[in-house]
């Protein structure tokens, strides 16, 4: 009985100490993917030691959406009069302060809107992978806000030529999500992420191609109430974009000093990145709504149509400068987004159910734009 107590005992601590030893194991394998090393020339990168960082963020952003609609009246009589509806939905200026955590490779953040509301609601998440060959962005918000409706019909210039433009009371949401990524093909010279995180520090002056594909999908949603004070053709619309492209990016080095003591002492950088990615948005799906009224303005309904857009051109770009100073790591950053889409001659006029005209060669022009300024100031121990 002794003898079998004793060898499971001897079985529970060989079992145990397995377990830990592979515990152990994996722990240091996620360990080492974290704080592994790139592989670069050192020439022109430098990599301080990967630990731990804390940084603070300030951001200001504003994003908002267009919409141009152009079509010629045909009256009864047969006079033909150029129109043009505008539609605008936009953010005040939108304030975040927040906090980065990090450890090796990888960090998270978070940041509250402070100030003045920059929209009656808004809801946003943003998740980048930053990486010296490779990234990935995912960016998603959904505001809520009044909107800017205006009207014009008739030649400027001429006797009948009328125009009108009006705030609405009633709230717009527009919502946008996208998610694009890049490949740096010179990624052992070229450190992409050196003026936008800490972790790489870009010794010389160099750069590289970049290829980037990104995917959104928008929409634009406005209640029958509100639309029915509007003269807006379309009153609520969705997109899908998918686009890809190419473009260059620069890391211009203005001072560096390499470190002479432990922990990075000495450490000194000055870069400054410029990056420049237009793209050709190749798949452009555009679904539009028109709702449908009595003659005492009550909502009776909604027309539907859907529609594969013409090819376009878009435009991703980013500028950004960050000192580095021993262990403390400072970036300013400027991103700009502009993907537009239009269409003509591709809508079913008899989806506007108008009695007293016709309407004739109706122009679709919508733009998502966005821009975001930012402040990270970080300590790396």
């Amino acid at each position: 009985m002794k003898r079998k107590t004793t060898v499971l005992l001897l079985v529970l601590i060989v079992s145990s100490a397995l377990c830990q030893a592979q515990e152990a194991t994996f722990w240091q394998k996620v360990n080492y993917r974290l704080t592994k090393p790139a592989v670069v020339d050192t020439t022109f990168i430098y990599q301080p030691k990967a630990g731990f960082s804390l940084g603070l963020f300030s951001t200001g952003q504003k994003a908002g959406f267009d919409m141009k609609v152009d079509f010629d009246l045909i009256y009864d009589d047969g006079t033909k009069q150029p129109c043009l509806s505008t539609f605008n939905l936009s953010e005040n200026l939108c304030r975040k302060i927040g906090l980065e955590v990090g450890y090796g490779n990888i960090g998270f953040g978070y940041g509250l809107e402070v100030g003045r509301r920059s929209a009656q609601k808004k809801q946003s998440f943003g998740l980048n992978i930053v990486g010296k060959s490779w990234g990935l962005h995912f960016n998603y918000f959904n505001l809520s806000n009044p909107f800017t409706t205006g009207i014009a019909i008739g030649e400027p210039g001429s006797q009948d030529y009328l125009e009108e433009q009006w705030t609405m009371e009633e709230m717009a949401v527009l919502s946008d999500l996208s998610i694009d990524g890049y490949y740096v093909f010179n990624n052992k010279r070229f450190a992409f992420p050196a003026a936008y995180k800490s972790g790489l520090v870009q010794r010389h002056t160099a750069g590289s191609w970049m290829v980037t594909a990104r995917y959104i999908q928008g929409s634009l949603y406005n209640s029958p109430e509100a639309a029915a004070g509007s003269y807006n053709l379309f009153h609520c619309f969705s997109t899908l974009q998918a686009s890809i492209g190419g473009g260059y990016s620069a890391n211009f080095v203005l001072w560096h000093k390499d470190p002479t003591g432990q922990r990075d002492q000495g450490l000194r950088n000055i870069t400054v990145n410029l990056t420049a990615l237009p793209v050709i948005t190749l798949g452009n799906y555009l679904k539009t709504i028109t709702y449908t009224y009595d003659e005492e303005s009550n909502h009776t309904g909604e027309k539907v149509y859907k529609v594969w857009c013409h090819p376009v051109p878009n435009y991703i770009g980013s500028v950004a400068a960050s000192l580095t100073w021993n262990q403390f790591y400072f970036t300013t950053q400027f991103t700009y987004n502009r993907f537009f889409f239009r269409s003509r001659d591709a809508f079913n006029t008899t989806q506007f159910d108008l009695s007293e005209y016709d309407l004739h060669d109706v122009g679709f022009h919508g733009t998502f734009h966005d821009w975001t300024l930012k402040g990270l100031f970080v300590y790396r121990f």
